[in-house]
This record gives C-alpha cells, sequence and structure tokens, in this order.
C-alpha cells in the first residue's frame, strides 16, 4: 500500500484534478482563472528551486513547459507549432529519463541544457521558417489511423510519445525515485496539454500540473536525503527524534550496537564495514512486533515499538539479535573477479578462491516509557544504558 501511494501521489492525484479541471468539474471560471497567469509564477518557483537543491533534470523540464507555454501562447506557428514543441518536449523527457540529475552549472548540467537548447532551437527555427514542411510533416501517418486516432495526436508526435513513456515509466519502476516518477506522471500531462489544445484554460492547467509534479519530487527528494540513510537504506537518526516527538502513551525503545565493529574496519577495510551494517539494518528492519528501524549513527542503530511496553518487546529483539546472528556473512577473496568469468573452472584452477565467514552479532539495550520519564530523550538515555550493560556482561545479548 505505501508503494502505491508513493506512485500515486503526488503525480496521479494532480492529474486526476487537472483532469476534472478540464471536464468542467470545479467552480464556473476557476479554470479560466487557474490556467491564467499563474503558470508563470510556478515556472520559476520550480525552476528557483530545482536548481537550488542540483535537479538539472527539473530544470531542464520545467523550460521545457515554459517554452511551450509561449509557443501555444503566443500562438507561434498555430497548431503545427504546439504539436510539434510538444513532440519535441516529449522526447526530450524520455531521454532526460535515462540520464541522472546534476549541479546545473557543473560541466555535466551545462552539457544538458546545451543539449536540450539546442533541440528546442532548432524546432523553434523550424517552426517559424519553414512551418509549411513541418506541417507536412506532421501529416505523415507511418502507421494506420485507428492505432492513434484516440490520441487525438499527429502521428510523429505520437510515436515520440510512444518512445517516451514507456521510457520513463520503466527508469521509474528500476529507479523508484522521486523525481523518475514525477517524470511519467509530467509527460502524461504534456500529453492531456496537447490533447486539449483547443481549449486554453486547460493547456495552462496541465502545463501547470506537470511543474508542480516535477516541483513536489524535489521537495520529497530533499525530505528524503534529510530523513533517510544512504547507506542502509533505513531512516536516519532525524526520523526517530520526529517520530519520538510525535509518539506518546507506552512505547519501547531500543539501542542496537554491532560488536567490535572497529574491528571489522581495521582488519578488513571499510567496505567490508558499510557490507556489514547494510547486513545488519536488512536484519533489524524486519524486525517482529511491528518494530520500526532506525540508523542512530555509526554503528548504532535504534527499534522504536509503538505501544509495546517492555515486557511485550523483548522476546522480538532477542529474536532480532539471533536473526543478525545466523545471518552468514562471507567474505571473499580479494582476488575474486568483480564479474563472472565465463569459464569459472578455469579461474578456479589458477586460483583457488578463500572465503572467511565472518561472525556478526549486535548487543541490544531496551527500555520503554512506563514511569515518570518527562521526555523521550529520557527513554532514550535508559536504553543506551542498557545497551553499555549489555556490553558489558560480554556482548551478543539484550538487556534491559
Amino acid at each position: 500500500m505505501k508503494s502505491l501511494l508513493s506512485w500515486l501521489i503526488p503525480g496521479g492525484f494532480v492529474l486526476a484534478l487537472a483532469l476534472a479541471l478540464a471536464l468542467g468539474f470545479g467552480p464556473e471560471g476557476l479554470l479560466e482563472k487557474v490556467g491564467g497567469g499563474y503558470p508563470w509564477l510556478l515556472f520559476i518557483a520550480v525552476a528557483l528551486l530545482a536548481g537550488f537543491f542540483h535537479r538539472s533534470r527539473v530544470v531542464l523540464i520545467v523550460l521545457g513547459l515554459c517554452g511551450l507555454h509561449v509557443v501555444f501562447s503566443q500562438g507561434v506557428g498555430g497548431f503545427t507549432g504546439f504539436f510539434l514543441g510538444g513532440g519535441l518536449l516529449a522526447l526530450s523527457m524520455g531521454l532526460l529519463a535515462l540520464s541522472q540529475d546534476r549541479s546545473v552549472f557543473s560541466t555535466a548540467g551545462l552539457y544538458q541544457l546545451a543539449a536540450f537548447l539546442v533541440v528546442f532551437s532548432f524546432g523553434w527555427l523550424f517552426i517559424v521558417v519553414a512551418p509549411g514542411d513541418m506541417a507536412s510533416f506532421l501529416a505523415l501517418m507511418p502507421l494506420p489511423a485507428r492505432v492513434t486516432v484516440w490520441s487525438g495526436l499527429p502521428q510523429p508526435v505520437f510515436l515520440a510519445f510512444a518512445f517516451s513513456v514507456p521510457t520513463a515509466l520503466t527508469v521509474a519502476v528500476l529507479r523508484d525515485g522521486p523525481v523518475e516518477r514525477a517524470g511519467f506522471w509530467s509527460l502524461l500531462m504534456v500529453a492531456f496539454a496537447l490533447y486539449f489544445s483547443t481549449d486554453p484554460g486547460s493547456v495552462g492547467v496541465f502545463l501547470m500540473g506537470a511543474a508542480l509534479t516535477v516541483g513536489l519530487s524535489v521537495v520529497e527528494t530533499s525530505y528524503a536525503m534529510a530523513y533517510k540513510d544512504d547507506l542502509t537504506g533505513l531512516p536516519a537518526r532525524r526520523a526517530l527524534m520526529r517520530d519520538l516527538e510525535g509518539i506518546g502513551g507506552t512505547y519501547s525503545l531500543a539501542m542496537v550496537d554491532v560488536d567490535h565493529f572497529k574491528k571489522f574496519n581495521d582488519r578488513y577495510g571499510h567496505d567490508v564495514g558499510d557490507q556489514v551494517l547494510r547486513m545488519v539494518a536488512a536484519r533489524l528492519a524486519k524486525a517482529p512486533g511491528g518494530g520500526r528501524a532506525y540508523r542512530y549513527g555509526g554503528e548504532e542503530f535504534t527499534i522504536l515499538f509503538p505501544g509495546k511496553p517492555l515486557k511485550e518487546a523483548l522476546p522480538h529483539l532477542k529474536e532480532a539479535r539471533r536473526s543478525v546472528e545466523d545471518a552468514a556473512f562471507t567474505l571473499r577473496s580479494w582476488r575474486r573477479p568483480r564479474k563472472k568469468p565465463v569459464d569459472p573452472g578455469a579461474w578456479r584452477g589458477r586460483e583457488k578462491e578463500k572465503t572467511k565467514r565472518l561472525s556478526v552479532t549486535v548487543s541490544i539495550g531496551v527500555a520503554d516509557s512506563a514511569g515518570n520519564d518527562p521526555s523521550p530523550e529520557a527513554v532514550l538515555r535508559r536504553a543506551d544504558q542498557a545497551l553499555y550493560r549489555a556490553k558489558k556482561a560480554g556482548r551478543n545479548r539484550v538487556a534491559k
């Protein structure tokens, strides 16, 4: 359900709202009012926000939306100019989906900007210099008419969307990032803007919706950067403190520490240490009993059990500790190829692969909110004291 909601909100919701307005739902005159001068304010705000957070693809998408809005509002090339601009924007968005965000003023970001401007400059030039040729190009029908007539798009433009929409969707599924998902939804809104090309209010609303969607993706990405740990994928310490501020009633809080972690780093290197942390995080993320795992910092993690007193949380923590201890963590020889050889047997014949299984354990200290603790920080402090007792007692155990 959470994954589904992340896909539908905000992109699907914005698209549904824009479509409702275009179909006549809502107060009379709202469509014309929203689609009037407001797009420019939104375009500028989103472009500045994306530039500040180094989201070059969002900046370029907004520039493309601005260009398309200018072509439509100024009547440059009539419907030919509008559809050609929409097709170029769709094609560009499909290619941008395959790239990565960069700082706008970095070398890679400037290359992206230059390529984007070249494409749209040539499109603008062709519209102004040879509008008849462009109209003939859009009239081409390489496919049977019945295949595309439902879309309301010229076939060359339809083919641009036929490339970009599946591309953007595939990238969004594989990367599962806010910007990638927003790129897919905003691409659909550009298609709807072209479909409703005879209604200026609808065109403005769909272009605004596309800009709003990619703008919200920048906010969502920035939020994830602040509240999610990049290495382990768990919520970070800031997310824990936020959740503790809003919690009330009975709850248990456990501090988890990887035993002898410094020795892993000193002996095997930080890469192996990172793998250990990811493995432990994956095990703790599956903590039974409704526990929420967080990365507290370094080799320390936290598990929060809302609504559970200590006696109910304790069995689940013992199970989580055993889960980490039972996990197989194999250290492979540094000579092992990064990619599987064509003939693995031949490689093993030259150099016998050396493997070593590492023992990874954790110590856990737990406390609950029972008593007269003045704040969640006091519960956290008592859990930390319990962790100290667990380590002092020999590690690889749960203490309360």
